[in-house]
């Protein structure tokens, strides 16, 4: 194939940005990436997708996803609750510790078909329960075309802390059943769909009510075996007093004294770590998730993303839960990472569109450990690209195509995906699942979820007749 007269953003070495562009795909890789005329010559054996109007740029990677929340979209803002402990075990938990795996597989589903309908290739899934039932959402994940790196929960919260707590049973898991689970979801699955899958450990949070020799053990198998961890980290201020009863300045030094810090680690949030912890972040090579939307949404502090990307840290991008963000398109919180980031600053210099474009793509796929597969559009890379059309009153005129695609293009603007050189959705169709079967099963499913869960307070507060 030859996709034709496109603006292309290459996100190469040079960050080249090719006007009446091309893309050759050959298989699953990128044969040639040029201007239409030259490549046309040299490939008239290929079938020509014409992309007038269209700007190409790499698949995003959306590096913390709950796709479990997918189907609790709003729950949050009905009766809203201050307290996040209140929230989580009072609402969010009882919710999805009431999924059975048919529930598990509606809302995974909904979530993915979300993602690849606004222009994302990849995903980070932090928390997989037992009970959603993982080798169906395994399947499914494999089936839709999109990459994704699995974290399957593993957590050590004795019965009594769970119950001191309230922690819903649904939601609550042995150390022995998690861990074990998880490597038994990694010699089924990591490397299915041609290599696009892949299965993490996705621990909680290094909290109180968890034993923190919990991560030893999983820095130590995920090292064995060459696997992704994924944690809630360094979140509110509580969790570096945590941190300091244990012996350690800050939370991000206790991950790194308990084996967690590492290339093959993603942190979510990070919002309360300080310069000490940028300069470790940097020099182990972890990645930090920013999660603008959720965060705003939930009231949390600015991260300080200028300053870890000034220390060298890889900062990638995240949507979160839908509870709190309401949604999985991730093109949408580019524009709020930039606005966030400018009023922390108090300037328009505070994030540039480049800059944030560049952790969707090339800091996602490094999250990933794959930016040498993926990430930009270049000769000998996998072909996994996404086209914007804009032809849209909001999209015109273009007078800098990276500016349009992070302040103004929306995830209803994308509309071909192209994933490990098959194309996933053209059109605004996605061609590898069935969107009216997944809107009907969860149309007819959500009430019975929230009945099963006895949570009251998530409708409107405006009275419905």
């Amino acid at each position: 194939m030859i996709f034709t007269h496109a603006t292309v953003l290459t996100m190469n070495d040079r960050r080249e940005i090719i006007d009446d562009g091309a893309v050759v795909v050959s298989g699953d890789r990128i044969e040639a990436v040029g201007k239409t005329a030259d490549l046309l010559a040299g490939h008239s054996d290929h079938d020509e997708i014409d992309l007038r109007g269209h700007i190409v740029l790499p698949g995003l990677v959306n590096t913390h996803v709950h796709t479990a929340q997918c189907m609790l979209r709003g729950v949050s803002e009905g009766k809203r609750l201050g307290d996040f402990s209140e929230w989580l075990f009072g609402r969010i938990f009882p919710l999805q510790g009431s999924y059975t795996e048919e529930d598990g597989l509606a809302s995974a589903s909904l979530c993915v078909l979300e993602m690849i309908k606004s222009g994302t290739t990849g995903f980070v899934e932090c928390l997989l329960a037992e009970q959603y039932g993982f080798d169906g959402i395994a399947e499914m994940c494999v089936e839709s075309g999109i990459r994704a790196a699995l974290g399957k929960i593993a957590m050590d919260v004795s019965p009594e802390k769970r119950d001191e707590l309230g922690w819903h049973m649904g939601m609550w898991q042995t150390r022995e059943s998690s861990i074990e689970g998880t490597i038994a979801a990694h010699d089924r699955w990591d490397g299915a769909g041609d290599g696009r899958l892949q299965v993490w450990f996705g621990c909680r949070s290094a909290e109180p009510a968890g034993n923190p020799t919990l991560y030893d053990e999983v820095s130590e198998v995920a090292r064995e075996r060459d696997m992704g961890i994924t944690i809630h980290l360094a979140e509110f201020p509580p969790d570096n007093d945590y941190a300091r009863e244990q012996g350690y300045r800050s939370h991000i030094e206790f991950a790194h004294g308990h084996g967690l810090l590492g290339p093959r680690t993603v942190l979510a949030h990070c919002t309360i770590a300080d310069d000490a912890d940028h300069r470790l972040l940097a020099a182990t090579g972890t990645t930090v998730s920013h999660n603008p939307g959720n965060n705003a949404a939930a009231a949390w502090p600015a991260a300080p993303v200028g300053d870890m990307l000034a220390a060298g840290v890889n900062v990638a991008m995240g949507c979160d839960g839908a509870p709190s963000n309401a949604n999985s398109d991730l093109l949408r919180d580019l524009r709020i990472a930039c606005h966030i980031a400018r009023g922390r600053a108090g300037s328009r210099l505070g994030l540039g569109s480049e800059t944030v474009l560049e952790m969707a793509t090339l800091n996602g796929a490094r999250a990933l450990g794959i930016d040498d597969q993926v990430g930009s559009i270049e000769a000998g890379k996998k072909a996994d690209f996404i086209t914007i059309d804009t032809d849209a009153p909001h999209l015109q005129p273009v007078w800098n195509p990276v500016a349009t695609v992070v302040f103004a293009a929306q995830g209803g603007d994308v509309d071909t995906v192209v994933i490990d050189g098959r194309i996933v959705m053209q059109g605004r169709k996605v061609l590898t699942m069935d969107e009216a079967a997944i809107l009907d099963d969860v149309r007819g499913r959500f009430h019975a979820v929230a009945e099963r869960a006895g949570v009251e307070g998530i409708e409107s507060e405006w009275p419905i007749t």
